[in-house]
């Protein structure tokens, strides 16, 4: 009897002891599957959200300081300079449709080299040459991985990514909608990540990268608001019931811009470019020279212009002298520069943040363009860690040939904070006398030598840190073969 009341009791324990398992196993099952729903219910929704009221969206400002560090996925706090990243922004339109492999990466990345004699040889990669290359994940990668071989092989060192061509992203994000150029269609989200994995790419083959954005511009080739993804936040402003906030958005010709002169734009631009520093190992962000549109003589008192009378009003108010609607304007993008700056050295002080203007000084003192004073920049540490001239024309250019405007710039005052680069137009590299003509610069085809001349040039002036090429289909370009095999001999 006691010998059937042991074996009764063990069967009991044994029992209880299986159920317990079977609870834990369940629990940690069930925590699983917490964890993935977790990942996936993110909604568009959710990642369009911005701190407005229903009459009148407002961006969130910029944080003082950077964010803490979290050990979870979010959809609105940048992770710590040191902290590994396994995930980055949720996406913004749909779930993907397939899993993609995770590129792990550690937000931190190494300055440019400014050791002497160790240059800079960058190239850009623009919109165009990136239409839909991210219709897929494998589609992405092999065009990534082609283009860094190449970018390897032909000795450049660092390469510039467009990734916010026209107020969008090739990535997530929380400011703005999917580009266009990633899958052919604005606001559709391609499935997985494309700058993480070049991020990852560029890095695994010893090349720096830096995102390339566009502060201002929306859409050039239409001002129709109603082709914008509702998703976009120039969609939301510009139908907005406030007056104040559909003037966040501004039509010129056949185009939309966001006003330079909007503290809502600068919070915007500022915070896209923490979004992007905050959670992505990129070396440096990139602005070229779209600031201000071309407003010619007929639209000089246009634009903006209600925002100037406005802040003339202001001044006369508190008694104290106004600008001048030039130097206005260029204050304002002065301030987005300056906020652009501080919030990438409060984020990750180790990433770089730069500009390449036209080549044409004193077209960036236009009254009616640009409107970007490159001299104050230069010549401060508040602005910029870097600049790049587009110094495009040959040695023999009228008005404006190569080795004059090298020396223009080399010769305007600059901080030791900021580095000077040239920005060579392969483009141009093995044009035909036709197209060099309509370019009204014939010295780009006798040559197949321009390229490698420029480098020599600039380089004896010993004040050039290195150059940046336009763009990458020139490294590949049979036209241009020459040119660039010539141009390789002299590059560092």
């Amino acid at each position: 009897m006691n010998w059937k009341k042991s074996r009764i009791i063990m069967s009991l324990m044994m029992l209880l002891i299986l159920a317990g398992i079977g609870r834990i196993v369940y629990v940690d099952a069930t925590a699983a599957k917490d964890k993935v729903v977790l990942l996936k219910s993110t909604t568009t929704a959710d990642m369009i959200k911005t701190t407005e009221s229903a009459s009148e969206p407002e961006v969130t400002a910029v944080p003082a300081t950077a964010a803490p560090e979290v050990t979870q996925t979010v959809t609105t706090v940048a992770p710590e300079v040191t902290q590994n990243v396994t995930t980055t922004l949720p996406d913004t339109t749909q779930a993907a449709s397939t899993v993609i492999p995770e590129e792990t990466q550690d937000v931190v990345s190494t300055p440019l080299p400014k050791k002497k004699g160790k240059e800079i040889n960058a190239v850009w990669i623009y919109f165009d040459e990136m239409y839909q290359k991210a219709k897929t994940y494998t589609t992405w990668k092999n065009y990534i991985d082609r283009t860094f071989d190449t970018c390897k092989k032909k000795k450049m060192n660092t390469v510039i990514l467009q990734v916010r061509p026209f107020a969008d992203a090739m990535y997530p994000s929380k400011y703005y909608p999917w580009s266009r150029y990633a899958t052919g269609t604005a606001g559709k989200n391609p499935g997985f990540d494309p700058l993480k994995y070049a991020v990852s790419a560029a890095h695994k083959r010893g090349l720096y990268i830096q995102a390339w954005v566009n502060p201002y511009r929306i859409s050039s080739s239409s001002s129709s608001i109603s082709k914008l993804p509702k998703s976009s936040i120039a969609y939301k402003w510009r139908k907005s019931k406030s007056a104040s906030v559909r003037r966040r958005v501004l039509k010129l010709g056949n185009g939309l811009y966001f006003n330079p002169s909007s503290a809502q734009v600068q919070k915007l631009v500022a915070n896209g470019v923490k979004e992007l520093v905050a959670n992505y190992a990129i070396d440096g962000v990139h602005m070229d020279d779209y600031f201000y549109p071309e407003l010619t003589k007929a639209n000089y008192r246009k634009f903006d212009y209600k925002e100037y009378k406005a802040y003339k009003k202001k001044c006369r108010q508190k008694k104290i002298k106004a600008r001048s609607l030039v130097n206005w304007r260029r204050e304002n993008v002065n301030k987005m520069v300056r906020g652009v700056y501080s919030v990438v050295k409060k984020t990750r002080k180790r990433c770089l943040f730069g500009i390449s203007p036209a080549g044409n000084i004193e077209n960036l003192y236009s009254k009616t363009a640009y409107y970007s004073p490159v001299k104050t920049w230069m010549n401060s540490d508040r602005y910029i860690d870097y600049v790049v001239p587009q110094i495009y024309w040959s040695f023999t250019r009228k008005g404006s040939p190569y080795k004059k405007v090298v020396n223009e710039w080399t010769s305007i005052p600059k901080s030791n904070h900021v580095s000077l680069y040239i920005g060579l137009a392969g483009y141009r590299a093995g044009i035909s006398k036709k197209e060099a003509k309509v370019m009204q610069d014939p010295g780009w085809a006798k040559s197949n030598t321009m390229l490698k001349r420029q480098v020599e040039y600039a380089r004896k002036t010993n004040k050039v840190d290195g150059f940046y090429l336009f763009s990458y289909e020139t490294l590949t370009r049979s036209s241009a073969k020459k040119e660039v095999k010539n141009l390789l001999k002299v590059l560092k």
